[in-house]
């Protein structure tokens, strides 16, 4: 039976500048992976996320059993859901709709990723917010959008992939579509909604307004088509799939090792030179006929191939690899996740660790990869137990005092798992 791994336990250290985006409140409605990622990008920079959940459950993804999960949070939440404030609210009582506009009245930000039709209902929608709070930004994440026939349609980053022709591009020839290993389009689309609550906080520092933003999946999906999508709309023609095998260089693709496969490809033609004498040590291959240029090696690609396989199985991933990036050429040892997280070049990058957790002792983290000189993100807090801090943020709204507080918990339109006041 496989037990976790652990990693060094990263110590708090001081802020050595101020946070980048101090002062900024984010009232965060959103669950599963597109929006709780991109509030999590904003809280790791110092933005304070106030996570609201329903008292019963919360976030969806908290215990999506049977997934491995660390004490009783999924490893899917613990992802998702560091640097933030849990706040237990339950939305569709009148005692908790007004807690959540009390709320409002302090953030700069909402964010949900709701379908349409759950927000409005709640009264808690942009066109139910915008005049009482002219200054808010409204960050709404959808499948399909806010507006059109699929307003209301759920949607996951999977069916997004066929829709969009994104799965088809990864198949092999004359295979079904195939799904990427990665939500990509989610993560993508939560990358989408920080970059537009960032732009439309810094239009309301120039202009005074707030503003709607909305990011929704299918849009991403297809802005993310880029070269592949213009490929057809320069030519009509669909773009090939990619297969195993590079579509920009020759040769390249996956190779045995000794110990494992190493990818690489010669995408330009200044590449095979050096391949081929400083590589392979087979210079005699830069002048022969059948591989003089690439469109040369493409027509033999087979011979190509099999020319230069059995020289790869002769030596290990990594002695090919220091060669490879020598020489130019793009290369990655094939490696399983495992391997990647408890690689030699994660530990050097500080890409993985853990921190202190209120139950468990410590969570391994995945670090944030954007590295600021000034304003560096902050040190991690591990995800909160749900309501963990709904006294503490209730207790700093103007007119919550202890016995109000008392009495929203014992209703049940909040919920707290630190005690009550």
């Amino acid at each position: 039976m496989a037990t976790r791994p652990t990693f060094p336990i990263r110590a708090p250290e001081a802020q050595p500048g101020p946070k980048a985006l101090e002062g900024i409140r984010i009232v965060d409605f959103s669950r599963v992976m597109a929006g709780p990622f991109a509030s999590q990008v904003l809280g790791d920079f110092g933005a304070e996320v106030i996570k609201i959940e329903h008292p019963r459950g919360g976030d969806d993804t908290r215990h999506q059993l049977p997934q491995p999960a660390i004490g009783d949070q999924s490893h899917f939440f613990l992802a998702l859901n560091r640097n933030k404030k849990s706040v237990a609210i339950d939305f569709n009582t009148p005692e908790g709709y007004q807690v959540v506009l009390d709320l409002i009245a302090t953030a700069d930000v909402v964010l949900e990723n709701f379908t349409t039709r759950v927000m409005k209902r709640a009264g808690l929608d942009y066109d139910s917010l915008k005049e009482r709070f002219p200054k808010l930004i409204y960050c709404s994440v959808s499948a399909y959008g806010r507006t059109g026939r699929l307003a209301n349609v759920a949607g996951y980053d999977s069916a997004i992939s066929q829709e969009t022709g994104v799965a088809q591009l990864g198949a092999l020839e004359g295979e079904r579509p195939v799904l990427g290993g990665l939500p990509t389009i989610d993560l993508t689309t939560a990358m989408n909604a920080t970059i537009g609550i960032l732009v439309a906080l810094q239009a309301r520092a120039r202009h005074g307004f707030g503003q709607f933003v909305e990011t929704a999946l299918y849009d991403t999906a297809i802005a993310d088509l880029n070269w592949r999508g213009y490929h057809y709309l320069a030519s009509g023609k669909e773009p090939e799939v990619m297969g195993r095998a590079p579509k920009m260089g020759m040769p390249g693709g996956e190779f045995d090792c000794s110990d494992g496969i190493i990818w690489f490809t010669c995408a330009l033609e200044k590449m095979f030179a050096p391949f081929c004498r400083d590589v392979i040590e087979r210079p005699e291959l830069i002048d022969d006929p059948r591989f003089r240029t690439l469109a040369d090696r493409k027509v033999n690609a087979t011979a190509m191939i099999d020319t230069i396989e059995p020289i790869f199985r002769q030596n290990t991933r990594a002695f090919w690899a220091g060669r490879l990036q020598a020489a130019g050429v793009p290369c990655g040892q094939v490696r399983t996740v495992g391997e990647a997280l408890s690689s030699d070049l994660t530990a050097e990058r500080e890409m993985v660790f853990e921190v202190p957790h209120p139950t468990v002792g410590s969570v391994p983290m995945i670090g944030q990869p954007i590295r600021m000189s000034r304003t560096p993100s902050v040190y991690p807090v591990a995800p909160a137990l749900l309501g963990a801090d709904t006294v503490e943020v209730l207790s700093q709204l103007p007119g919550y005092d202890a016995d109000k507080i008392d009495l929203l918990l014992k209703g049940g339109a909040v919920a707290s798992t630190a005690g009550t006041v």
